[in-house]
């Protein structure tokens, strides 16, 4: 498996939190940048969703094989799922539900840090 980017930055900065001490305005860089990460993956979630509603539109507008008649929504959905446009959108979608998982993990992290810091002052 290829790495991705938001994926490789986040095991960086968590090797780096389990070597060093990390405060919380690292933490908060952090999420900045996979913020960053989730607006492009975003991005291109919403250039998939067009480019596999033109599959499904497409699917839709030209008859059935089998029976000559129009094709139903139901089978014109099965087909597009079948599609590498259907695959691209499904993977862009995991991407940004991966990168809203770290967000909320590191701004967890950023909270127990500040709360821990803020006992020791």
């Amino acid at each position: 498996m290829d790495q991705f980017d938001y994926v490789e930055d986040y095991e960086v900065f968590m090797n780096n939190f389990k070597r060093t001490e990390i405060t919380g305005a690292e933490v908060g860089e952090m999420v900045v940048r996979m913020a960053a990460h989730f607006a492009v993956y975003n991005i291109s979630k919403g250039i998939s969703i067009e480019a596999l509603s033109k599959v499904k539109s497409a699917f839709q507008s030209n008859p059935d094989p089998s029976t000559g008649k129009p094709i139903s929504a139901a089978k014109a959905n099965t087909l597009s799922d079948a599609t590498k446009e259907a695959a691209t959108y499904e993977m862009n979608k995991i991407h940004v539900e991966n990168i809203e998982q770290y967000i909320n993990a590191l701004k967890s992290l950023q909270k127990g840090i500040l709360i821990e810091y803020s006992h020791t002052s």
